[in-house]
């Protein structure tokens, strides 16, 4: 006997089949009517709370109007260019910016702006000096020769 929904082989025995799980016909009970009972879920969903606030489009938002630069790029091109183990330090103060202002600590993160913005400097600095001295290292040893 042949499934007459999925076409697949099943038991002469059976009532449903094994493999779609439709009623083999004239084996199974017809499907139940919907009880006479039965009521269409309400539409009355309850309203926002009074003190929901929807959520805002910048994350990053200002705490009590206070601005507070991360130098984040600064940080990232640094990395890239000149410093590579200042560059990362420079990233994790930077990085630390926003998460302080977003737990409110204003001071916090001013002081981590201030970091990340020294290492910075110091890095360009660095970076701008390490090529002098290497040329001035080369042109004394050729000089020798």
């Amino acid at each position: 006997m042949f499934c007459t929904e999925c076409g697949a082989e099943i038991n002469n025995n059976a009532v449903i089949c094994p493999m779609c799980g439709v009623p083999v016909a004239g084996r199974g009970a017809a499907p139940a009517a919907p009880q006479a009972n039965y009521a269409a879920p309400q539409a009355n969903y309850a309203a926002p709370q009074a003190n929901y606030a929807a959520p805002r489009a910048n994350y990053a938002a200002p705490v009590n109007n206070v601005v507070v630069p991360n130098h984040m790029v600064g940080a990232i091109l640094t990395t890239l260019f000149c410093c590579l183990i200042g560059g990362i330090i420079a990233i994790v103060y930077a990085s630390q910016v926003n998460t302080k202002l977003a737990q409110g600590d204003i001071a916090g993160a001013q002081a981590a702006s201030r970091t990340a913005n020294g290492w910075i400097i110091a890095n360009v600095i660095f970076g701008l000096i390490i090529p002098v001295f290497y040329a001035i290292v080369i042109a004394a040893s050729a000089a020798e020769l």
